[in-house]
């Protein structure tokens, strides 16, 4: 009897099927058929994110959570992927709702009552259903969201006559690449641990609402960041820092030489992009990258630093300069190494 792989028997072929047709890969982007970007997340990942930001930016920001979740996802609805009429509309309705929240690993979402079961970020997936439910009734809603058990969130929404303008873009589109190829498992698990795919135009609106707070960290840490940096660019970076550092991903730079390479197998996994080349700054571990697509530069700029800290053991110092359309990010040691 030949030997069957169990791995092979985890896998969701018709998912990663859908996946594939759905979303392309280029230069360490994620890509979905409008041209819009989006972020690979470990579920758990994201959770101990947002605590992270949230103690860094030192305010309460889940209504700012909901209402970043709902505007992207307002917006990328105008390609009509829910809009249904005729006969048998509602089912036709719920049955390409719940596609799409399977395809992208966002659990499933049901009309009545309004609620979803999700392993992530509950403030963010209510904010995503509260957009569904207004595109496919066509109203505005007050929503307050309502966590019953670990994975089931009830919505409560009442109607309202408040007459709002449609959500904008968050970002340019980009180009496609190829066929985004992942070997996902039952769940949307990858290597059994919960995954899902989010807008970066989440992250980049919520960077937006962050402007004029002020947050909880000293001068000696703001001096790591690029001086022009508000405290909302830094507290989503310092955050993603702290994620990477305390994380288990691996990153084996061993000189500047291999960052780029690193950079492809873990940050392009992700959807964070990728440098297309390196160069060394010193003989001290400095370097600098070369990008030329970076959607929530923040964001990047947070794993990378986590990276250049993991491989060289000591504080970090960032600089940014944009030069004829490309992104120059270079990471030094923050003190004067002997």
């Amino acid at each position: 009897m030949p030997l069957v792989d169990d791995s092979e028997n985890l896998l969701d072929r018709e998912l990663m099927a859908d996946v594939a047709n759905h979303f392309t890969t280029r230069n360490g982007l994620i890509i979905d058929k409008n041209g819009m970007c989006w972020y690979l997340w470990r579920a758990d990942a994201l959770g101990v994110w947002w605590r992270l930001f949230e103690e860094i930016i030192d305010a309460p920001m889940g209504r700012r959570l909901v209402n970043s979740a709902c505007d992207e996802e307002e917006d990328l609805l105008k390609y009509g992927v829910l809009d249904y009429g005729g006969i048998f509309r509602k089912r036709k309705t719920l049955s390409a709702l719940q596609h799409r929240w399977k395809i992208h690993g966002w659990g499933v979402p049901y009309l009545s009552p309004p609620s979803f079961d999700s392993i992530g970020l509950k403030p963010l997936f209510a904010g995503i259903l509260q957009a569904d439910f207004e595109r496919i009734n066509s109203k505005r809603y007050r929503m307050l969201w309502d966590e019953k058990t670990e994975q089931t969130t009830l919505l409560t929404l009442e109607e309202s006559d408040v007459s709002l303008p449609p959500a904008k873009s968050s970002s340019p589109k980009v180009e496609s690449g190829h066929p985004l190829v992942k070997e996902i498992e039952k769940g949307w698990n990858i290597d059994g641990i919960g995954h899902f795919l989010l807008p970066v135009g989440i992250f980049r609106r919520l960077h937006e609402s962050c402007a004029g707070m002020e947050a909880r960290f000293g001068e000696d840490e703001r001096a790591t960041w690029p001086d022009s940096w508000d405290d909302g660019s830094i507290s989503i970076a310092l955050a993603t820092k702290k994620l990477f550092i305390a994380g288990e991903d691996l990153f084996l730079a061993a000189d500047h030489v291999g960052w780029v390479d690193c950079c492809k197998a873990l940050f392009g996994e992700k959807g964070l992009s990728t440098p297309l080349s390196v160069k060394p700054l010193d003989n001290n571990g400095g370097i600098e990258l070369k990008y030329s697509e970076i959607k929530c530069i923040p964001m990047t700029l947070g794993y990378l630093a986590g990276a250049w800290v993991r491989c060289e053991g000591r504080p970090v110092k960032l600089s940014l300069r944009v030069e004829d359309d490309f992104q120059y990010i270079s990471l030094q040691s923050r003190y004067a190494v002997a």
